[in-house]
């Protein structure tokens, strides 16, 4: 079903984390190294490429619909629906926060060691949100990483822990739909790995989708 749905079998697959109604997967779960199509696996550099993407969207059917949300314009829509609730919006980069603890969490030590060797690719795995999103720039101003992450590498403390900002958050990115319902789902069904709040963004489009596409299954 996997393959029918991407042309191929992820590498880097670890489980489908959600499910449509119909029993066909939604969502991916996948390691943070080495994944993608053939193409992406050919720019890469090196056996061990950082892939920050933890909950991969896989179903061509209710992406088509998410898509045509993005067309109308609702990753504006819902960034300025955001942006005026300041409770919700610090909820959203718990939920950040949290979706890069659980992909870091998910790495090996070793595989953790290496990515601690570049900067670079430590930003993408442990210190990014969803989507790659720099949730440290919603504050105003930005948050710098340096001033705000403390990192360890010892093998027992190994996570980031990011201070809170004395100025509040004032705005939000949410770039890609397809991320944030991928999230939202498989944090639905997995309640207990994802012990962090909810994904409002991905909550948000799932009421779009069944006020707006009424017949199609979620």
């Amino acid at each position: 079903m996997i393959i029918d749905q991407l042309g191929y079998l992820p590498t880097n697959l670890v489980a489908v984390s959600a499910r449509r109604g119909t029993g066909s997967p939604l969502a991916l779960m996948t390691y943070s190294l080495n994944g993608g199509g053939a193409r992406r696996k050919r720019k890469a550099v090196g056996e061990l490429t950082p892939f920050p993407t933890l909950y991969w969207f896989c179903c061509p059917v209710v992406g088509k619909a998410i898509s045509e949300l993005e067309r109308d314009g609702f990753v504006g829509i819902l960034e300025s629906r955001l942006s005026e609730n300041s409770a919700l919006l610090d909820d959203f980069i718990e939920c950040h926060r949290g979706y890069a603890r659980e992909r870091w969490n998910l790495l090996l030590p070793e595989h953790q060691d290496y990515l601690l060797q570049s900067e670079r690719m430590t930003g993408m795995v442990r210190d990014s949100g969803i989507a790659g999103t720099n949730y440290q720039s919603f504050y105003n101003p930005p948050l710098e990483a340096s001033a705000t992450t403390t990192i360890i590498t010892t093998q027992s403390t190994r996570n980031s822990d990011v201070e809170s900002s004395p100025t509040g958050p004032n705005k939000a990115s949410i770039k890609c739909l397809h991320a944030h319902y991928a999230h939202y789902r498989s944090q639905i069904e997995r309640p207990v790995e994802c012990d962090y709040p909810l994904n409002i963004i991905g909550l948000w489009i799932d009421e779009l989708l069944k006020d707006r596409y009424k017949d199609l299954i979620l």
